[in-house]
């Protein structure tokens, strides 16, 4: 690790950054015995690489949003953005360089590095975070709206919560894993066509419609997700419903993604009135295709057990 990710890290208090965990509403619970109820097991090489490839670049773009939307007044936090989006730059050409000839030592190294990285990261999004929420002279201003930065925070918890699965080797019930996907994609979804309604022209009706339609399936899905994992506690055993569920997930993901590609295409082209940067369009574009593919994957082991 660089002497520069150390100094970004240090600055922060031990006990300051506690960002909702994706398994905050898991109670504890003890598994049946292996074969009672179908356990996920993931390829240790395979899956992290594509969690680093696809969530570096999230984040290095993260970094760059928030510099961008910070007040011009605030140089400090300006800067220091600047300084994430730069040390994931340099941590995506890593992963990159490892994904071309893959080890389980070098993978390991990699996602370690990248686990520590997104820690002081997601720590720089709470203190971020306090600023816009608090009242008085730390107050900051700018256009990063608190639930942006808490979304992306959750984001970075939920991309340190995978590796640190994966450099354990812990394995959970496939149901759980499938509703708690679930979960933390339809509250993505949802947050992003809010967003997109919010920065959509407002002239742009038909497609502010579309955009706040899709805010309020999402939510509702959420919900749902929420109710089903409570009803499969605390065993996770397999149920037909589950699967159904998935596959109104995987349509509703591909309905999302497809209206956010049709967006990215008409920003791409100038013919559509919003103050969406194209980059931005395809950002939430290809969160909508990691969902895909991800419902896509949940199906497939699905259907072998």
């Amino acid at each position: 690790m660089t002497t520069e990710i150390q100094s970004m890290m240090s600055q922060f208090r031990p006990g300051f950054c506690q960002p909702d965990c994706v398994e905050q509403d898991c109670p504890s619970f003890t598994c049946p015995p292996p074969g009672i109820i179908p356990l996920r097991r993931g390829d240790f090489i395979a899956e992290s690489i594509s969690n680093n490839l696809f969530w570096l670049r999230i984040m290095m773009e993260h970094a760059l949003f928030m510099r961008l939307g910070f007040a011009c007044v605030n140089i400090d936090l300006i800067n220091e953005a600047q300084q994430y989006e730069q040390a994931y730059t340099r941590q995506l050409n890593q992963a990159r360089a490892v994904a071309s000839a893959p080890t389980e030592q070098s993978v390991r190294a990699l996602n370690q590095e990248s686990i520590e990285l997104t820690q002081s990261f997601a720590c720089f999004k709470t203190m971020v975070l306090d600023r816009i929420l608090t009242c008085g002279p730390a107050k900051i201003g700018g256009y990063n709206f608190p639930l942006l930065i808490d979304h992306i925070r959750r984001e970075a918890v939920a991309f340190v919560s995978r590796l640190e699965a994966l450099q354990t080797g812990r394995v959970e019930p496939l149901a759980l894993t499938i509703v708690r996907d679930q979960t933390f994609w339809h509250r993505i979804m949802a947050d992003h066509a809010k967003f997109i309604v919010h920065l959509l022209d407002p002239s742009e009706r038909g497609f502010v419609d579309q955009a706040n339609s899709f805010s309020v399936l999402f939510d509702n899905k959420r919900f749902q997700a929420l109710d089903l994992k409570s009803m499969l506690e605390p065993n996770f055993a397999i149920y037909p419903i589950l699967k159904r569920f998935t596959r109104d997930s995987l349509q509703a993901a591909m309905q999302i993604r497809d209206f956010k590609a049709a967006v990215t295409e008409l920003i791409a082209e100038c013919e559509l009135l919003s103050v969406i940067p194209e980059l931005l369009a395809d950002h939430v574009r290809r969160e909508a295709e990691r969902f895909v593919e991800t419902m896509q994957q949940r199906l497939h082991e699905l259907s072998q057990v």
